[in-house]
């Protein structure tokens, strides 16, 4: 049996999938860094003008930039790969020690054909030895997603430690010996699998470990304080461990990104708008961050009071017409149980009866595909509404105005 390398992509949330990455095109210019082979550990010093790395490596180099983008697991922080020059906040530090890092394996194997029927997607299997009862508990059958007749064993617990002494040999006859004593007594024959991977992910050095969780200690808030910024917005830090809403999770990782390059954005804009600040030093230091801010601000305020709110989903209606097909702003929002102004909005421009539908939908994942699939609609950032968007959101605020203006000559 060979056992070759075999790589597998399965999109687990499809629906992220046609979230418009605005905030990632906006930043095509800045440095991607990624750790070499070689690589022994990372000396990050944040404290002074720029933030620095330097690869502690034969030849290493130094990478110097105005911002640093971190989103290594935390299964890497926790074990110290990065030393950070100075030390990071006592918090962030305490949240790192208290959050758990988990450790699930998996063996994936292509066949030759479907021996376990096309119809299945999971199917378990029980240990008589409790000791073991995490090996190869649960397989995934990835053919309607892979292309192919994909099936996955999932190792966890103390067995996923134990897998990773075994050699992938010996693994994968331990998981044949599992699937011919379940389907051999159905008449039905395990051929050998063609291709097969098996993973190591709390021995690798750029992960030790899978997934996060909330270890006996810790709570949701350390995810908030993983996710802070240090460093007056020189150090960022993205990854699942930083998603509070959707920990452990691809498109949790994947969110997180899309947030902190929104926050990357926002800060680069504030530091571009610095002399002209500085020419203001009457302002107080609020009146400084509305100037900045000023339009998404406006925007925001316009959503406090949205003609039609569903889960994530908000609408404002064009004010000049109550026709069914009249065009409607939409605002999804991103980030947690409560949306904040730190939370990142999405945008795209609906109709007045599309809203209505939407509304009726359950669940913000399902609405979303309903977006794409039924209407066409791909959500972008404030700045990709174009002339239509931003003259609708003009429109909206002028009526809101004028029925401002009305309640106070009421009032007189």
């Amino acid at each position: 049996m060979s056992i070759r390398s075999l790589r597998i992509h399965k999109n687990e949330c499809s629906w992220i999938g046609i979230l418009q990455t605005w905030n990632m095109q906006m930043l095509r210019c800045y440095l991607t860094f990624q750790w070499r082979s070689g690589t022994k550990m990372i000396h990050m010093r944040w404290a002074e003008t720029t933030a620095s790395f330097l690869e502690e490596m034969e030849g290493g180099q130094v990478f110097r930039g105005d911002m640093v983008l971190c989103t290594v697991p935390l299964g890497v922080l926790k074990r110290g790969s990065i030393e950070f020059v100075p030390e990071l906040p006592q918090p962030k530090k305490e949240a790192i020690q208290r959050l758990g890092f988990g450790l699930l394996n998996k063996v994936a194997m292509l066949f030759p054909y479907d021996f376990w029927g096309g119809g299945i997607d999971t199917f378990g299997h029980l240990s008589e030895d409790s000791s073991m009862r995490g090996e190869f508990f649960l397989f995934y059958s990835y053919s309607s997603v892979a292309g192919g007749p994909l099936l996955i064993a999932l190792v966890a617990g103390e067995s996923a430690i134990k897998f990773e002494t075994r050699s992938p040999v010996d693994a994968v006859g331990r998981v044949m010996d599992i699937l011919k004593r379940i389907f051999t007594p159905k008449g039905i024959v395990v051929p050998n699998p063609v291709q097969v991977v098996c993973t190591r992910w709390g021995k690798d050095r750029f992960t030790y470990g899978s997934y996060s969780y909330v270890a006996v200690g810790a709570s949701g808030d350390d995810y908030d304080v993983l996710a802070e910024s240090v460093g007056d917005g020189k150090v960022f830090f993205a990854g699942e461990a930083t998603n509070r809403r959707y920990p452990a999770t691809m498109h949790g990782a994947f969110l997180s990104g899309l947030r902190e390059a929104a926050n990357i954005l926002r800060v680069a804009n504030r530091r571009s708008l610095a002399p002209l600040e500085a020419n203001a030093k009457s302002l107080t230091p609020l009146e400084k961050t509305n100037s900045v801010i000023q339009n998404g601000q406006e925007l925001d305020e316009l959503f406090e009071t949205p003609d039609l709110s569903f889960g994530s989903f908000s609408v404002l209606f064009d004010p000049r017409s109550v026709d069914i097909d009249s065009t409607s702003l939409l605002r999804v929002g991103f980030g947690g149980e409560k949306l904040e102004s730190g939370s990142l909005f999405l945008y795209g421009l609906i109709s007045r009866k599309q809203a209505m539908e939407l509304s009726k939908v359950d669940g913000d994942g399902n609405r979303v595909r309903v977006l794409n699939r039924n209407y066409g609609v791909r959500l972008v950032g404030r700045s990709a509404l174009g002339s239509v968007g931003e003259s609708l959101i003009s429109y909206i605020k002028s009526a809101r105005i004028s029925c401002k203006g009305g309640e106070i000559m009421e009032d007189k």
